[in-house]
């Protein structure tokens, strides 16, 4: 049962993304390749270089200086990483390079742990969720040369990203006499919920997988009473990029 309200959960999400007419995400993203472009050589910091792919197997990196007014790209320090050079000039097969971007996803909560509250014991739902998050997202690309036995390099470059942010959006959860503080009656429906909270996903490509700290909030007459109205809950999350 659980299984298929998950699944139910990710049906709904693409259900969202169709009616939004992103059909077009679908298509390939230049975020998720290695392209020619400026990117940084730490993941938390300012030490920008420009990456140029001479080929699939070679790549030049220069420095660059940023000016208020202009960006310099140092084409005198140019270092070369390709599979014909017996040593690489830093001594290192394996390189970093990281890409700094606003984010914005589509992302449901297929499962939420709500903690012991009033007379209810801890809860693991599977209700749908469905939020639209907004953060700060960081892609990551290592670049691994690997010597083969006819002494050159091959290239591998592996991507993953990393985002974390705000989210808001609604769901559904069951209302009944169990959840309603001081009510004795036989009231039993499904309610409508705000959502809002703050996520951290790791994405592979443009799905992202990950984890929620939020507070829900019931839409209707009875949130007065309803026991976890604005109360923490920890959701897993899964998602699909907007950008």
């Amino acid at each position: 049962m659980m299984t298929f309200r998950i699944l139910r959960s990710i049906g709904l999400l693409v259900c969202i993304v169709t009616t939004l007419g992103s059909c077009t995400l679908l298509k390939e993203n230049s975020k998720y390749d290695f392209n020619d472009g400026i990117y940084q050589t730490r993941r938390f910091g300012r030490h920008p270089v420009y990456v140029l792919r001479v080929d699939d197997d070679t790549i030049a990196v220069f420095p660059v200086l940023e000016f208020k007014d202009s960006t310099a790209i140092l084409t005198k320090q140019r270092v070369n990483y390709t599979p014909m050079q017996k040593k690489f000039k830093d001594n290192k097969v394996s390189h970093s390079f990281y890409r700094p971007s606003f984010d914005v996803d589509v992302i449901t909560i297929p499962a939420k742990f709500r903690p012991a509250t009033y007379l209810l014991p801890n809860q693991l739902t599977t209700n749908f969720n469905g939020a639209v998050l907004c953060g700060y997202r960081i892609d990551a690309y290592k670049v691994n040369y690997r010597r083969t036995p006819l002494n050159i390099y091959k290239q591998k470059v592996n991507h993953t990203g990393y985002s974390g942010g705000l989210f808001a959006g609604i769901g559904n959860t069951l209302v009944d006499a169990n959840s309603l503080r001081g009510s004795n009656t036989d009231l039993q429906y499904e309610g409508m919920i705000l959502v809002t909270g703050v996520a951290a996903n790791i994405a592979v490509e443009s799905i992202t997988f990950g984890i929620s700290f939020g507070t829900d909030y019931l839409l209707d007459k009875y949130s007065g009473l309803w026991v976890y109205q604005g109360k923490p809950c920890i959701g897993f999350t899964v998602g699909l990029d907007l950008n």
